[in-house]
């Protein structure tokens, strides 16, 4: 019984056994066939990746690139190249990927030996080729040796067949065609040997498949490319033979008539022309119908053929002509024109300017049956050329001046200057036929500082853009601050041809720096005792370390901030200005300085000012340093400094007026009282007809002058509050400045010759005569006034493009450099004026009359040589109306 179940019990673990050694092989049978799976499933996916490249891309070295590379990753082997076969026999690897430490043999030409021809009709067929182990492959000795110098032991080849390529010795319309071995896809094992399996050999022939694809896209979109450029050239042989044939019209017409198949040969050539033309194209008959409409004029004016054609034309030919004809019924008498540019309207209503010819069209006769005629759009040419105008204008009346060099130095001599602005002139003292063909080196001297220009030279040589500052010298010796910027500039190929400098008088600004640093110098010795406030904050703004002079500054203890979120401190009006500087690592502004208000410890608000910058401490964390100091009394100080400058102003203002009224009042007065005096104690000068006016036309003329210093005072008040009327209207001012220079020639006397000159085209401008008068009264007033020995007074008026331009010109004392600086100060005259009377007030009212007409003043003036005035002033009718 005990033997009977032992033996049961065994049968039972036999079954259990075999159970379980099925189970298993079915487990591994599974897992292999999901391998498999999986394999074929990354095959498929390699193939459609590859393949969808191909379909996205036209670039085929993208494409062969991305191919080895997959490839290689794929099957892991040490390297994958496309090698490809040369017309000549020789062949190169073209792309590869290699593992170290294989040497890559990307770029060298084998010779055809490496390859032989007896290979080519086999892979032409499709044969790939795989070989386990080059020691015991079947191939000769001397390949086996030449793949074994690059480590090869394994391979895999596979050919990259072109199925429908053409021979090129082949007729372009023959549909022979032979399988082309264009390269090969390989695979090498360096390692170790390999055996090649099934699936891997048919994955890259399906690769080579596609890189085949690829290639022959490639190479059919390469020749589209060249019969796309083929067409062009043929366009424009056509548009050429088209110009040809409206030169010699007559000519054609009179070879029709010879022979009905040369005319029709000949209507067909001129039809496929018109239709090429980029130039818009119509016929008319003598009723003004449109006969031809080519698809440039559909383009350009925007009517279709279907639209127009037995239809009155709509580009309108009814210019009224000087012979008081239109323009198309002079061109159906015979008359031709060229290049008529007009301005025509679009079927949307839009203006476009065009450039016109027509010429009449005979029929067989020699009777004029229609008229022809060519139209090119130039609205774009003409936005440009307004462009470029007003970038000249903009060079011309800059007040930086602007420097063209040539791109090459001359040997031994430097960069020569081809063209400087007048700003240049107005900077430097030179003229431009003084440094035209010279170097920028004219205007160094002792103390420009040479580093600087060494960074210049290193600018220079690596052709990219720089900014310096440095000490140039005029052409009277005198010293100036002088910021440029040097600008390369390159043509359309990318070559650079010239220099360009813009240069900035900075002398004043050199001067305010140096009293800032002065100021700053005396405030820092009143708080050089002050204590600072550093603070380390995380990136969220919290509080990791302060220092103790908190305490003293804010009035915290260090452990009530330490922890602390700053954020809980800062005003919040303020936080938004100093989140990014107190916080931001990345800002570029964090080391700039920032003010903002941090709560006291008692509630009340303190002004702290800080700089903030990066730092990364010792575990590698980046956090902000700030350091701060308590800005409130300087703040406060700052206030009271202000007024007190403020009150100053006002005082010597106040001072420097009633010293100057007093006086021009006075003088005005004590003649108007002294011819009184005399009228009324004198009986013989009462009786006198002719010494009474003249007593009586003093008292008027010392009337006239108080008023007049009134008036102006009452000006600039008004100016300065506001209040100051201002009502443009449009002015004929060309007509209304001949008129004003004849008033002012009544007055001026025989010592002075004022003269009126106008350039440009003649137009009504928009300005408020009272302010144009008060203008042109002082300007023209100081420049006789000005001018005790006589002398040439000009007015010239200029119209441009954007603006109008008035320059009054005369030869009078002139004013001092130092003077130059204050001439729009109230007041202020010039310390070589001597006896001649003034207020110092006439240019303050001119500038403030031109500053509410939007435009500008510029006065040169030289010592004994005479002085210009030129206003500016933009020609904006709405903006001044308004």
């Amino acid at each position: 019984m005990t033997s009977l179940y032992v033996i049961g019990v065994c049968l039972n673990f036999l079954v259990v056994l075999i159970g379980y050694f099925f189970w298993s092989k079915e487990g591994i049978r599974r897992r292999l066939t999901e391998k498999l799976l999986r394999k074929q499933s990354d095959r498929e996916r390699l193939v459609t990746q590859i393949a969808h490249q191909i379909r996205q891309s036209l670039n085929l070295d993208q494409v062969l690139a991305t191919t080895v590379k997959e490839v290689q990753l794929f099957l892991q082997a040490d390297r994958v190249l496309i090698y490809r076969l040369w017309d000549d026999g020789t062949g190169s690897a073209i792309h590869e990927t290699v593992l170290p430490p294989y040497p890559s043999i990307l770029g060298q030409v084998f010779p055809d030996e490496v390859f032989p021809k007896q290979y080519h009709q086999a892979y032409s067929l499709g044969k790939a080729r795989s070989i386990a182990n080059i020691e015991q492959a079947n191939i000769e000795s001397c390949l086996a040796n030449f793949v074994k110098q690059f480590g090869v032991q394994a391979k895999l080849v596979v050919p990259i067949i072109q199925e429908n390529r053409q021979n090129d010795h082949q007729n372009d319309h023959s549909q022979n065609s032979q399988p082309y071995l264009w390269g090969l896809l390989i695979a090498h094992q360096c390692d170790r040997p390999r055996q090649w399996e099934n699936w891997e050999v048919e994955l890259m022939t399906q690769l080579a498949t596609q890189v085949a694809i690829a290639i022959q896209q490639s190479e059919l979109y390469r020749q589209l490319q060249h019969l796309n450029t083929q067409l062009e050239e043929r366009v424009q042989q056509r548009t050429t033979e088209l110009a040809t044939v409206n030169l010699s019209l007559r000519a054609e017409i009179a070879e029709r008539q010879r022979t009905e198949i040369a005319l029709r040969h000949t209507n067909e050539t001129l039809q496929a022309l018109v239709n090429a033309s980029p130039r818009a194209i119509f016929m008319l008959d003598l009723e003004g119908k449109v006969k031809i409409w080519n698809p440039a004029a559909e383009q350009m004016f925007g009517w279709t053929e279907t639209e127009v054609i037995d239809h009155p034309c709509p580009i309108l030919l009814d210019d009224q002509l000087e012979d008081l004809t239109t323009l198309q019924s002079s061109l159906l008498q015979g008359k031709t024109y060229t290049r008529v540019e007009m301005t025509r309207q679009r079927k949307d209503g839009s203006a476009i300017d065009i450039v016109f010819s027509a010429a009449p069209l005979p029929d067989n006769n020699g009777q004029i049956n229609g008229i022809v005629a060519v139209i090119a759009d130039i609205t774009e040419q003409k936005r440009q050329a307004a462009q470029v105008r007003l970038l000249q204008s903009v060079v011309v009346n800059t007040n930086d001046a602007i420097i063209v060099t040539e791109a090459e130095p001359t040997e031994g001599l430097g960069h020569r200057i081809i063209y400087v602005n007048e700003a240049f002139t107005s900077i430097t003292g030179y003229h431009p036929h003084e440094v035209l063909g010279q170097t920028p080196k004219i205007l160094q001297g002792v103390k420009t500082d040479r580093a600087e220009l060494q960074k210049v030279r290193q600018a220079l040589s690596v052709w990219e853009s720089i900014t310096v500052e440095v000490i140039n010298y005029r052409k009277d010796g005198s010293e100036f601050w002088n910021e440029f910027s040097l600008v390369p500039v390159a043509d359309a190929k990318g070559w650079y041809t010239h220099w360009i400098a813009v240069q900035r008088d900075t002398t004043e600004r050199k001067k305010v720096e140096q009293a800032l640093r002065q100021s700053e110098e005396r405030f820092r010795s009143l708080i050089e005792n002050a204590l600072d406030i550093i603070m380390i904050l995380d990136i969220n703004g919290t509080i990791s370390y302060v220092s103790p002079s908190v305490s003293k500054v804010l009035g915290y203890d260090v452990t009530d901030l330490v922890g602390a979120n700053i954020q809980e401190f800062i005003h919040a009006d303020d936080w938004a200005i100093s989140i990014d500087r107190l916080t931001d690592t990345t800002s570029q502004e964090s080391r700039l300085t920032i003010e903002f208000r941090h709560r006291h410890q008692d509630g009340t608000w303190r002004i702290l000012e800080a700089i903030s910058q990066p730092f990364v401490d010792s575990t590698d964390v980046m956090q902000m340093m700030v350091n701060a100091r308590d800005i409130t009394e300087r703040k406060r100080l700052d206030e009271i400094h202000l007024a007190l400058e403020r009150e100053k102003e006002l005082s010597a203002l106040k001072t420097r007026f009633f010293s100057m009224a007093s006086h021009e009042f006075r003088t005005p007065l004590s003649t108007a009282l002294a011819a009184a005096q005399v009228l009324e104690n004198s009986q013989q000068e009462w009786d006198n007809t002719e010494k009474r006016l003249r007593n009586l036309h003093r008292i008027q003329d010392a009337v006239r002058n108080m008023v007049q210093l009134l008036d102006d005072i009452l000006t600039i008040n008004r100016a300065e509050t506001g209040k100051l009327a201002f009502n443009p209207k449009n002015i004929a001012l060309e007509a209304y400045c001949r008129h004003f220079i004849e008033e002012m020639k009544l007055n001026a006397g025989n010592q002075h010759q004022l003269t009126f000159s106008c350039h440009g085209k003649s137009q009504h401008v928009c300005l408020d005569e009272k302010l144009l008068r008060s203008m042109l009264s002082n300007l023209l007033s100081n420049a006789i006034k000005y001018s005790p020995q006589g002398g040439d007074i000009s007015l010239s008026l200029e119209f441009q493009l954007d603006n109008f331009i008035i320059k009054v010109q005369d030869q009078g004392i002139g004013i001092l450099l130092e003077d130059q600086k204050q001439l729009f100060e109230p007041f202020h005259r010039g310390k070589n004026v001597k006896t001649i009377s003034g207020t110092g007030l006439g240019l303050v009212v001119v500038k403030k009359c031109v500053d509410l007409h939007q435009g500008n003043i510029v006065i040169n003036s030289e010592v004994e040589r005479g002085t210009t005035c030129i206003i500016t002033i933009p020609l904006r009718y709405d903006e001044l109306a308004k």
